[in-house]
């Protein structure tokens, strides 16, 4: 990064061309700014001692992303800034005398004798782009110019009437001195390795920051040849790929971003992925293998799309299964589900398998859970199988892949996911609800109950009353202690509030009309203690296992 301190001038002087990044919010700036502007380069006006006025920090990169054509600058900082510069320098055109006029149109506006696309020294954001192209080229104000004509009548306007600080007419010529020798920016030059979304952290970005996707589509567009026309190859791949793509992701595109530069099986950090895209594109020479590209990543960003909103997927089962997902939050799984459903689209993994494999992700996480495995590992687990992602077999190969981690890497047994599923707490963990949701959704009853108002409710209650302790025992204390938050103990209800404390024979009574299946074996029971808590879990963990399959045993354990 190279920081200097230069006059604002210089961003137009010399055959270049500063592009503002495409794509991004258009010209904001209002009355108050311009009027400030205005009266920064008053200030200077009558000074005649080479004092500046400090207008604070541009920042730009080289976008080096063509060989011919004048040198390009990407501006990410100070885009307003620049911006009302032009207008003001338009301005300054059309009130000075013919040759004055010549100058500052051929030397600060446009590059002579250039193509039609390197002729504006500086491009605005799309949405301003022909607006400006048309005042500065055909020296007219379009209709519903919004704020750019009005910043260029404003200026207009106080070039014309506005008095000067002494009370006399403005004299324009000495207004375009004033700019070009008086009013000073801070100069910052990008190099290759500098991160542009660290630059706007440290300079305490005022305006809406550059996400992570901002940049990498600014980066990806810049690789194909500028155009100020509709037409060109930036313009058709932006609204080709990325702005349906934009359009369809949302607020989520910057981690399917990331998620798809982890599909490879490379570990990205949230702050990382501008660098990681910029790193994978960074040996693509030719527009056409950067559009395979954008292409792609529209490709995989419909895959994505159905993974957060399961409702966009056609087949059932495999609908039903991203639901299961998307309700565990398991978004580190996301690279391998993006592996998974292209897999589908090229033919290589049928509607069965898919659903087979989205199973076994369930299975791996659920079981996981309810032993108390950290999930810290999952960051790594997922990637990794992304990384060895098979061309055939996948099934087979996903099972036996986790079947094959130890420690905070392993897939519970049947064992060891029995003993955890009867006996440890489970009340207050993450994916407990979620267990209990699809165990009610496993005895696909003809009129499913929807879930959404349900909670989670103690049979044997959080706190013991005396004819709780009359029903347990003489060892209530340490049965309650034991069993409370157990799986044997836990179940779904409408009714919670209402439940509360009550004795058994009374909750059985508030639950007769219950419409959750979950709820018809506990209202078979006479009375409610350890023998029928405990059997309960029984029952359920042999529900469990059917529902979340267990690892595959080694070849030795199966003899």
């Amino acid at each position: 990064m190279e920081a200097s301190p230069a006059k604002v001038i210089q961003y137009f002087n010399g055959e270049k061309q500063n592009l503002i990044p495409l794509f991004q919010r258009p010209y904001t700036w209002k009355e108050v700014n311009w009027q400030t502007l205005w009266d920064d380069v008053m200030v200077q006006y009558d000074l005649e001692d080479n004092s500046t006025h400090f207008m604070g920090a541009i920042v730009s990169v080289p976008a080096r992303s063509v060989p011919v054509g004048v040198s390009k600058y990407l501006i990410i900082d100070g885009q307003q800034r620049l911006t009302t510069v032009s207008l003001l320098l338009c301005a300054l055109r059309d009130s000075l005398d013919p040759n004055s006029a010549a100058r500052v149109q051929e030397v600060y506006l446009t590059n002579r004798f250039r193509d039609p696309e390197d002729t504006l020294k500086f491009v605005p954001t799309q949405v301003n782009r022909e607006v400006y192209r048309t005042l500065v080229l055909d020296r007219q104000v379009a209709a519903n110019g919004g704020l750019m004509v009005d910043a260029y009548r404003f200026f207009m306007q106080q070039l014309s009437r506005g008095p000067d600080p002494n009370g006399d007419p403005v004299v324009p010529a000495k207004v375009l001195t004033t700019l070009e020798h008086a009013l000073q920016v801070v100069m910052i030059n990008l190099g290759d390795s500098d991160d542009p979304y660290l630059i706007f952290e440290s300079l305490n970005f005022k305006g809406e920051p550059l996400t992570q996707a901002d940049l990498v589509r600014n980066y990806l567009l810049m690789r194909f040849r500028h155009s100020i026309s509709s037409g060109g190859a930036q313009e058709r791949v932006y609204q080709q790929y990325w702005r349906p793509l934009e359009a369809q992701l949302g607020g989520y595109l910057t981690e399917f971003l990331r998620h798809y530069a982890m599909k490879d099986g490379d570990i990205i950090k949230q702050g990382g992925i501008y660098a990681a895209t910029k790193a994978r594109l960074k040996n693509m020479d030719s527009p056409e293998a950067v559009e395979q590209e954008v292409q792609r990543m529209q490709m995989f960003g419909r895959y994505y799309a159905s993974v957060l909103q399961p409702s966009l997927e056609n087949d059932p089962a495999v609908r039903a299964r991203l639901d299961n997902i998307k309700d565990l939050d398991v978004t580190t799984s996301y690279p391998l589900l993006l592996r998974l459903f292209d897999a589908r689209m090229t033919g290589e993994l049928s509607c069965a398998d898919l659903e087979k494999c989205l199973g076994l992700v369930e299975s791996f996480v659920v079981r996981r859970a309810v032993c108390g495995v950290p999930t810290n590992a999952l960051n790594k687990l997922f990637p990794q199988w992304s990384k060895n992602f098979p061309n055939m077999d996948h099934t087979a190969w996903l099972h036996a892949s986790m079947s094959s981690g130890g420690g905070g890497r392993r897939f519970p047994s049947d064992t060891e996911f029995g003993e955890a599923f009867k006996n440890q707490p489970q009340y207050g963990r993450g994916a407990t609800r979620f267990i209990l949701c699809r165990f009610e959704k496993a005895f696909e009853h003809k009129e499913s109950v929807d879930l959404a108002m349900a909670t989670i409710e103690h049979v044997l209650p959080q706190t013991l009353s005396k004819e709780w302790k009359d029903e347990l025992g003489e060892e209530s204390e340490k049965t309650h202690a034991k069993l409370l938050n157990t799986f044997g103990n836990l179940t779904l209800t409408g009714y919670n509030t209402e439940l509360g404390n009550l004795p058994f024979c009374e909750k059985k009574e508030k639950l007769t009309n219950t419409h959750i299946e979950l709820n018809r074996w506990i209202l078979e029971q006479v009375n409610w203690r350890e023998t029928e808590i405990v059997e309960r879990a029984k029952v359920l963990l042999e529900k469990a296992k059917l529902i979340w399959l267990a690892p595959v045993l080694p070849i030795e354990q199966k003899s």
